[in-house]
């Protein structure tokens, strides 16, 4: 079998799920190449990486509403003109959809990595919300296996193909993780707070930027990811050095280990956040670093039952400025929540995605 992963930026920096992906295809030996949507202005060459389209940038706006009908279209005829090119891992419903409509003309397999369900997203209209869940439900019935993050992305009437692989970590990314702590800021008595991630209005961007103004100096803040919103470029600023821009998977979850606690927001009015399957909850499991995030969110019962986690309303500075000191004059609290997380266990990722690979792989052999 080979593979070919079809997404969007660089896989190694932006999209730690892809390359958590290429390395478990590394270690099943199955030889692979990324076939992706580039938005960064430099991108540089990257290894096992072909560049399909160069436009636009991140963000919203009519200019990448373009690209991804470039991009779709594009990848369309790419599919479709190289039948024999291998097995398609498809990142998202962007990339899944050009090889659902190439497999209704013809033989084409692929993996629907459905990380994202588009329909739930956003505040769609009624009738735009059911035309996405009918492309949807058509990507996902053709796919030959349908990988979701959760039970709560399954959906009624899915068929047999569908496989759950949580957003845990990599075992072996955990522990290259352990060898780059050292080199991480160093600690100096003060309570850390790590920030990482996508950093944006609908991940509390806001409610995070007032708390680091409320406590000033008296916390100490650590950041990293992708910023997006003013209050994600302000908050930035505030912590200056200590913001660390984009980092790879092993150096974010250095800095996860390094921390005493994380910060998870997600805006509940959205309903794919109510179905959230945060990786920072399941690397926060996996190393069993507490975390911060907000009621609402059907999907954090297991951790609230645990008592494995800490809550705050969504969109309340003032409360999580209030809710930081509380934990900072209260070790203790952290303690229980770390005895929470030792109760809760899951499947290391690249041992569960190594399976779906094998099945696919066999699969593939019967055709």
């Amino acid at each position: 079998m080979n593979a070919i992963i079809l997404g969007q930026g660089n896989p190694y920096l932006k999209n730690p799920y892809l390359s958590k992906l290429s390395q478990v295809l590394d270690a099943a030996a199955i030889p692979y190449e990324f076939w992706i949507w580039s938005r960064d202005k430099q991108a540089a060459a990257l290894p096992k990486v072909r560049v399909l389209l160069s436009f636009g940038s991140w963000g919203g706006g009519a200019i990448n509403a373009l690209g991804y009908a470039l991009w779709v279209a594009w990848l369309t005829l790419r599919v479709f003109l190289q039948p024999r090119a291998g097995v398609y891992f498809c990142s998202r419903l962007d990339a899944a959809l050009p090889c659902a409509l190439v497999a209704s003309l013809r033989d084409c397999q692929y993996v629907f990595l459905d990380r994202d369900k588009l329909s739930k997203s956003y505040a769609w209209p009624k009738p735009v919300k059911r035309l996405i869940e009918t492309i949807e439900r058509f990507v996902g019935r053709r796919a030959t296996l349908h990988v979701v993050p959760g039970a709560s992305r399954a959906v009624d009437g899915d068929g047999g193909n569908i496989r759950i692989v949580h957003n845990t970590p990599h075992s072996d990314v955990i522990q290259r993780a352990r060898g780059l702590v050292a080199g991480m800021p160093p600690r100096d008595g003060r309570l850390r707070v790590l920030i990482s991630g996508l950093i944006s209005p609908e991940r509390g961007a806001k409610m995070m930027r007032e708390a680091v103004e409320a406590v000033g100096d008296r916390i100490d803040f650590v950041a990293a990811g992708r910023l997006l919103g003013d209050d994600a470029k302000r908050l930035a600023e505030l912590l200056g050095e200590r913001y660390r821009g984009i980092v790879s998977n092993e150096d974010a979850l250095a800095l996860l280990l390094s921390a005493d606690l994380v910060l998870a927001f997600y805006d509940p009015a959205l309903e794919i956040n109510r179905l959230a399957e945060p990786n920072k909850w399941f690397d926060c499991a996996a190393l069993q670093i507490p975390f911060v995030t907000n009621p609402g969110l059907d999907t954090s019962q297991p951790f609230e039952a645990a008592d494995a986690c800490f809550l705050c309303e969504y969109g309340d500075g003032r409360a999580l400025a209030q809710e930081l000191l509380r934990i900072d004059a209260d070790p203790q609290a952290l303690e229980r929540r770390r005895a929470g997380l030792r109760t809760l266990r899951y499947e290391a990722w690249d041992t569960a995605m190594a399976r779906v690979i094998a099945e696919c792989a066999g699969l593939s052999r019967k055709r």
